[in-house]
């Protein structure tokens, strides 16, 4: 086993002193971390000043431009008591509202006034573009507004009929937000994995590719090949070499990844999600098993490629594979099975974002994600290990 570890050394060595390829390689984890940090601190900030309380120092008052308002006079004094300032509404608010002139517009039908007095439903509708991420808590401020003053108007009227004030409140609702974030940003969470999967897949590729492709383009494979030594322990040295640097990687980004929480939870964004150190070490611990199959993967494309641009379109696109099921996760949650842990990648997903979420991750789930991981990696390795002996290897294909 003594050639493995010189063949690790020296294709450690190696890249060590290729600077650029190796700061590119590590520069990837710092901006998934950047690229998230970004995103948490803009909506946070956003959807914090928009649910500022009105009149509170942090935030400032709704602006709400109504259409018809005349009609409604009682119910513009409640806005304005509330904390909304009214404001006079476009002359079209559907192009205002779809062109993002204005977040929405409260419109009352023209009849409002007379349904009203006549204790008939008063129409009115709120104009909104569902596509502007911006809007959503203002819509949800307004439509809590409306629906709170119909609620004391049903109530007056009951009080005039003599009925209970309580006869108009069936229910008493609660809302109890069990998750660990109580924003949006619990929503980001989710979008760790794909980041974390993905730089396990290109976190060592650069090195998969150039100790195998590269060298035999420059011609420094034959004569290592030629060496009395079995060629199982030349592919291991190799494979172990891209796995340090892969893991390396990894560490890099899930510090980075740390990091960007402490930051953003210490700030003014109104984010409160910040995994502890615990939940990063079990996520490094779970990824591991997968580092080695994708190791594997890279070694043996990297082997079966005919050239050295061949290698690196395929190890390019590779990483979108094993990312996708991250990606749907992130808008399509799916409750984890048993069954799920057998299969590689797709388990290590599920379970770094219940970790993120801090949702109980129980050991036999964990246990049956890594052994069924080690078994696929080490049937890729033995795989690997068949194609470095074919004199196909000098060749390509």
């Amino acid at each position: 086993m003594g050639c493995v570890w010189i063949v690790f050394a020296k294709e450690t060595l190696d890249n060590l002193r290729d600077r650029r390829s190796l700061f590119m390689a590590l520069i990837y984890p710092f901006i998934g971390a950047l690229l998230l940090g970004l995103l948490l601190s803009f909506v946070g900030g956003m959807f914090k000043r928009q649910a500022a309380v009105p009149g509170d120092v942090a935030g400032s008052s709704l602006r709400l431009p109504v259409q018809g308002g005349e009609r409604a006079p009682e119910l513009i004094l409640y806005l304005m008591r509330n904390g909304v300032e009214v404001l006079p509404a476009p002359d079209d608010p559907n192009t205002a509202v779809r062109q993002g002139e204005t977040d929405l517009v409260l419109v009352l039908d023209e009849d409002y006034d007379e349904r009203f007095r006549a204790m008939q439903p008063a129409g009115l509708r709120v104009v909104i573009n569902a596509t502007r991420l911006s809007t959503v808590l203002t819509v949800s401020r307004v439509v809590n507004m409306l629906r709170a003053y119909g609620d004391e108007v049903s109530r007056k009227r009951l009080a005039g009929f003599g009925v209970p004030e309580q006869a108009a409140q069936p229910l008493a609702i609660q809302h109890d937000n069990v998750g660990r974030s109580r924003s949006l940003a619990g929503f980001f969470l989710n979008m760790l994995p794909p980041f974390i999967i993905f730089t396990i897949f290109v976190g060592g590729v650069y090195l998969a590719i150039d100790t195998t492709s590269g060298e035999r383009e420059r011609g420094s494979l034959e004569p290592l090949l030629a060496n009395p030594v079995p060629r199982w322990q030349l592919m291991l040295g190799k494979a172990l070499a891209t796995l340090v640097f892969t893991v390396t990687a990894v560490v890099f980004q899930l510090a980075a990844f740390k990091l960007m929480f402490e930051v953003v939870t210490r700030s003014d964004f109104g984010v409160v999600v910040n995994p502890d150190f615990a939940s990063f070490f079990y996520v490094f611990l779970i990824a591991l098993p997968l580092v080695a199959l994708a190791v594997a993967l890279q070694i043996i494309v990297a082997t079966v490629s005919r050239s050295y641009k061949e290698t690196q379109t395929y190890l390019g696109l590779l990483p979108l594979i094993p990312s996708l099921p991250g990606m749907i996760l992130v808008f399509v949650p799916l409750k984890a099975q048993t069954w799920m842990m057998a299969v590689p990648t797709f388990s290590q997903v599920l379970l770094i974002g219940k970790l993120m979420r801090d949702e109980a991750v129980y050991p036999m789930e964990s246990l049956i994600a890594a052994l069924s991981t080690v078994v696929v990696a080490a049937l890729l390795f033995a795989i690997a290990a068949r194609l470095y002996e074919r004199d196909e290897l000098l060749f390509g294909g």
